[in-house]
C-alpha cells in the first residue's frame, strides 16, 4: 500500500456541463411591406415588387436559408391556416404570384426555397385602440404624459422613413431586430402608467395587459411548431412583436432564441 493508500481507477477529467439540446427559434422582425395602416404609427414602404427591392428579398431569403428551419411561423390568424394552406400550394404550382406583403415576399419564397410542404399561421388578432388611450390621457390631466409618447413615437417613425428611403432590406431587417430598436418596446410600459388609481381607471395597463396577451398567445403557436430537441422554428412577424417575442422564447427554458444577426 502506498502512502497514500490503494490507488483508484483514475477520474475523467471534468468538462463542461453538458447543455441538453433544446428547438431553436429565431424571430424575424420587420416592417409592413404591402401598407396596410393598420398600426398606430406607420410609415410609407416603396414597392416590394421594384427589381431593387426583389435582388435584396432573394438575398435575405438565401441568408436565412442558412439557418434551415424546418417550419415558418407567418403573421396569420391561426384561424386561416386552411386560406393560408390554399395560397401557398397555389404558389408553389404556380399558379399564383407573390403579394407584396412580408408573409409572401419572405416566408412564402423561403418556404419554396427549402422545400416545405406548407407554411404556418400564428397570430392571434386582437384590437388595441392605443389613439383612445392617448386620448383619455389627454382629457384626464395627463397631457404631459401624452405627448412626450407622441413626440416619441413621431420621432422613431421619422427615422424609421429617413432610413428606408437609403439602406438595403438586409440592412432594414438587421436593425429592425437589434437591442437597440428592442428598447423601443417601453413605450408599452410607459402607457400603461396612463389612468387614475383612485378611480380605479387602469387604462393604460389593460391595453399594454392586451398586448402582452396577444403576443403570449402568439408565442404559444410558435412554439408549438417545435416537435422535437433538434428543430428550428423562424417567424416573420410585425418588427413591433419583435421585443416581446424575443423575450418570451429566450426566458422559456424549452427553446434557444437564435439571433437574426448572426445570418443577416
Amino acid at each position: 500500500m502506498g502512502v497514500f493508500g490503494r490507488a483508484g481507477p483514475p477520474k475523467e477529467a471534468a468538462g463542461p456541463p453538458r447543455v441538453p439540446q433544446v428547438p431553436r427559434i429565431m424571430v424575424l422582425g420587420t416592417y409592413h411591406m404591402a401598407n396596410p395602416g393598420r398600426d398606430y404609427a406607420n410609415i410609407r414602404a416603396d414597392d416590394v415588387l421594384a427589381p431593387r427591392r426583389q435582388t435584396e428579398i432573394a438575398e435575405v431569403c438565401r441568408l436565412l436559408s442558412v439557418f434551415a428551419p424546418a417550419r415558418i411561423g407567418l403573421e396569420v390568424p391561426a384561424a386561416d391556416q386552411e386560406d393560408l394552406d390554399r395560397r401557398f400550394a397555389a404558389y408553389v404550382a404556380g399558379e399564383a404570384e407573390l403579394r407584396r406583403n412580408e408573409s409572401d415576399q419572405i416566408g412564402f419564397r423561403l418556404a419554396k426555397m427549402l422545400g416545405h410542404e406548407r407554411v404556418h399561421a400564428v397570430d392571434y388578432r386582437s384590437d388595441l385602440d392605443l389613439a383612445s388611450v392617448l386620448a383619455w390621457a389627454q382629457a384626464h390631466g395627463q397631457e404631459a404624459l401624452a405627448a412626450r409618447m407622441q413626440r416619441e413615437v413621431a420621432s422613431i417613425t421619422g427615422d424609421m422613413q429617413a432610413r428606408m428611403d437609403r439602406i438595403t432590406l438586409r440592412q432594414i431587417l438587421r436593425e429592425d431586430n437589434s437591442p437597440e430598436y428592442d428598447r423601443l418596446h417601453g413605450l408599452y410600459l410607459t402607457m400603461a402608467t396612463i389612468g387614475d388609481t383612485g378611480q380605479g381607471e387602469y387604462i393604460g395597463a389593460e391595453m399594454t395587459a392586451a398586448w402582452y396577451r396577444r403576443n403570449i398567445i402568439i408565442f404559444s403557436n410558435v412554439a408549438r411548431l417545435a416537435a422535437c430537441a433538434d428543430d428550428r422554428v423562424l417567424v416573420i412577424i410585425g418588427s413591433g412583436h419583435g421585443a416581446l417575442l424575443r423575450q418570451l422564447v429566450r426566458e422559456c427554458p424549452d427553446y434557444r432564441l437564435v439571433d437574426v444577426g448572426d445570418y443577416l
